[in-house]
């Protein structure tokens, strides 16, 4: 059987057509269910079975902290808590904690994992105070950020020591 030329572009056309749309459903070409005979030839395609992608998050999470001011006493430990302000996109973030200036008798625990589901779960991170032979109050400044995105996602936290030495008691002056 021989076809108009005409008729021969427009089902080659038809052809590539289908081809691409399947390409991008997924589809393979005769999986449609096709209408009942005589009717008007409509063509009701099956769901893909390639998922849709889903669309990631662009913004950039930060790191969360409370308190903002721990005190820890001399010898002990106190606990702060972190978490993400949103969901990161993509699988595990970790959060690095570190001493920034002062007092290096405080000092904190292990890094924090936080996996992208349970971003918002606050988790405890540490800070110790070790015994020391002064009597003051140490303070120190510390930072805790996502340690895949340098320089973003910071929180800035600062802990004072509750020291437990009694100071030493000045000489009485000596009668005269």
């Amino acid at each position: 059987m021989r076809f108009p030329h005409g008729r021969l572009r427009r089902s080659a056309a038809l052809a590539s057509v289908v081809a691409a749309a399947s390409a991008v459903t997924g589809l393979v070409p005769g999986t449609a269910d096709a209408a009942p005979r005589g009717s008007a030839g409509v063509v009701r395609l099956l769901p893909s079975s390639v998922p849709t992608p889903t669309p990631s998050v662009s913004a950039t999470p930060s790191v969360m902290v409370t308190p903002a001011q721990v005190v820890v006493p001399e010898g002990g430990s106190a606990v702060i808590y972190v978490r993400l302000s949103q969901r990161p996109s993509y699988g595990w973030v970790t959060v690095d904690s570190q001493r920034l200036s002062g007092d290096s008798d405080l000092s904190i625990g292990p890094r924090l994992l936080f996996p992208a589901d349970r971003y918002s779960e606050w988790q405890s991170l540490l800070v110790f105070a070790e015994e020391d032979d002064d009597a003051t109050d140490g303070t120190a400044t510390f930072e805790s950020k996502i340690s895949q995105l340098p320089g973003s996602g910071v929180a800035v936290w600062s802990a004072i020591e509750l020291d437990n030495d009694a100071p030493t008691p000045s000489p009485a002056p000596s009668p005269s």
